[in-house]
């Protein structure tokens, strides 16, 4: 995958016939996505935590322990929010229904992913806005806090503040916090030289900001996202023993309308748990 592929949401196909691969992969072309073809399940687990797909779309009869491969998949943090589509034979429920239990997300006839996979595939490479609950709110004091520490490069106190704000609120919108506080969290490994843990933490975050609106409780969430992801996508092609080098990394703030008096997070008087 070059320079220009990375920019495009990657779709993981797991495929042992040529041409329906090459079926499968001009859907995912035409969708702005790009394919990335395996033909045996054992290679899956590794080629989700390479490519970080935002789909991936499993052939039944392909050759390899799919079943083994899919649970490990989703059992993992990081990897296990990459939806799962597995398709086979209508008539081999038996198989289809061990796909669902090993964890596959959708496991549907073949016929039927035909049917489906233009929508299916759209709808994950340029997903709809979601409409959380409270997103016309202003953040909360806690969240607010957070923002302000995340924007002074305290990435590990932003943590903290932004976990007391996703405990207190219980609607949707607390995905938004939760997103932030991992990506921030990333940051922190980076700093540490740490580029597994950056992008475990990048790949438990970002699909949390996925689909949110471009702006949601003044949070400039579009802006921040799209420059997050271009620093996961640099850090993702650095060979796994290649040094991180931080100095050419420049870390984004997060752009917000502060509702409260405050230039900075103890202005806002907030307890944190233990203290």
């Amino acid at each position: 995958m070059d320079a220009s592929e990375q920019h495009r949401p990657a779709v993981v196909i797991v495929e042992p016939d040529l041409f329906f691969s090459v079926r499968l992969e001009d859907v995912v072309r035409s969708a702005g996505g790009e394919p990335v073809t395996i033909m045996n399940a054992d290679q899956f687990v590794a080629t989700v935590e390479r490519y970080f797909p935002v789909l991936a779309l499993l052939d039944l009869k392909t050759p390899g322990d799919w079943e083994s491969a899919v649970r490990q998949c989703k059992v993992k943090p990081h990897t296990r929010q990459t939806p799962v589509y597995a398709f086979g034979s209508h008539v081999d429920v038996e198989t289809l229904r061990r796909a669902r239990e090993a964890g596959a997300d959708h496991a549907w006839a073949r016929s039927r992913m035909m049917e489906q996979l233009v929508e299916v595939v759209g709808r994950h490479i340029v997903p709809p806005v979601r409409e959380l609950e409270g997103s016309d709110d202003p953040p909360s004091r806690a969240a607010v806090a957070g923002l302000l520490a995340f924007n002074q490069g305290r990435f590990f106190d932003q943590h903290e503040y932004l976990e007391l704000a996703w405990n207190e609120e219980t609607r949707p919108v607390r995905d938004v916090y939760q997103g932030i506080l991992q990506v921030g969290v990333a940051f922190l490994q980076i700093e540490r030289g740490n580029r597994r843990g950056a992008l475990k933490l990048f790949r438990r975050g970002l699909p949390k900001l996925r689909g949110v609106a471009d702006v949601c409780q003044g949070i400039k969430v579009g802006v921040f996202r799209t420059k997050a992801e271009q620093i996961h996508r640099a850090l993702s092609a650095l060979d796994p023993e290649q040094p991180v080098e931080t100095s050419g990394i420049s870390f984004p703030d997060v752009e917000f309308e502060n509702p409260y008096d405050a230039e900075k997070p103890e202005d806002l008087g907030i307890t944190l748990p233990g203290e």
